[in-house]
């Protein structure tokens, strides 16, 4: 049996973990709160359950003596989290779970950890997926990103035959729709997202996985900085860079740009400003 369910009240890290422990070949459901994890244990036997430790209605360690007492559960039972790996080792230890995995691992260490607990998938064998890299000593800060050219993206390069693809993640769509609209005259696919789970849906897709993200940093539904983070620190989406398009001031941009691990950001002034100036600019003009 290779079921798995993953239980994190983040809907993101949910999407983003099934996606990829079903691509490996594994079964797999997810759940945010104690109400859809029994739903989920009423539709029959996991051979693993993951959960994050932290969670406004529960405690991961918690739910682990739940399910062994209350629910007699027999699966593997993991526990998943971004606090220290000490801490993390102790609250496994006490709570009797099976193991633990760290979030800062990303999507790969989570498939290593459940292969090595419950083995390939039954059906099937997975192509195989790289160990988490070791730890590297600690390397010197970088220095500050500078800014991308403030009179916004170029025209178009070629990209094997196919239009370059944008994803713009941004709660306003009116700022949205009148950047969409200056890149595809410029020859870029161009795909809009107002929420973490509208990026992430077209970011997992192959069909629509962007070469760039032009990212607002701060939107009532989605943590710009938290949602950089998750694409920075996962292999499965190395190949995409994010530029960060907002209008904080500059050492703030710089300071997330930094932390986050963005490839730099274009102050969202200088880009409507430029597209208002273009748009006043007398046809053959001088």
């Amino acid at each position: 049996m290779s079921r798995v369910l993953v239980i994190d009240d983040s809907p993101m890290l949910v999407e983003l973990t099934v996606r990829a422990l079903t691509a490996a070949g594994y079964q797999v459901s997810g759940a945010q709160d104690l109400t859809s994890l029994n739903q989920k244990l009423a539709e029959g036997p996991f051979a693993l359950i993951l959960m994050d430790v932290n969670m406004p209605e529960m405690f991961g360690d918690d739910v682990v003596e739940y399910l062994r007492s209350q629910k007699k559960v027999t699966s593997k039972l993991v526990l998943y989290s971004d606090i220290s790996e000490a801490e993390l080792a102790g609250k496994t230890k006490a709570s009797g779970a099976d193991g633990y995995i760290l979030k800062s691992g990303g999507l790969e260490a989570v498939i290593s950890g459940v292969m090595n607990l419950i083995g390939a998938p039954a059906l099937g064998v997975p192509a195989a997926v790289p160990a988490p890299a070791p730890t590297e000593a600690p390397q010197a800060a970088p220095a500050a990103p500078a800014p991308i050219a403030s009179t916004g993206l170029k025209a178009a390069p070629s990209t094997g035959g196919r239009k370059p693809r944008i994803l713009i993640v941004d709660d306003s769509e009116m700022t949205a729709r009148i950047i969409e609209a200056d890149l595809v005259a410029k020859g870029f696919e161009v795909h809009v997202a107002d929420t973490a789970d509208k990026a992430t849906k077209i970011i997992l897709k192959k069909q629509t996985r962007p070469d760039l993200v032009l990212l607002d940093v701060r939107m009532p539904n989605v943590n710009g900085e938290q949602f950089c983070r998750f694409i920075k620190s996962n292999s499965l989406f190395k190949g995409i860079k994010v530029l960060l398009c907002s209008g904080e001031n500059v050492e703030e941009l710089q300071r997330i740009c930094r932390e986050a691990g963005a490839d730099g950001y274009i102050p969202k002034d200088a880009v409507m400003g430029n597209l208002v100036a273009k748009e006043l600019m007398p046809q053959g003009g001088e």
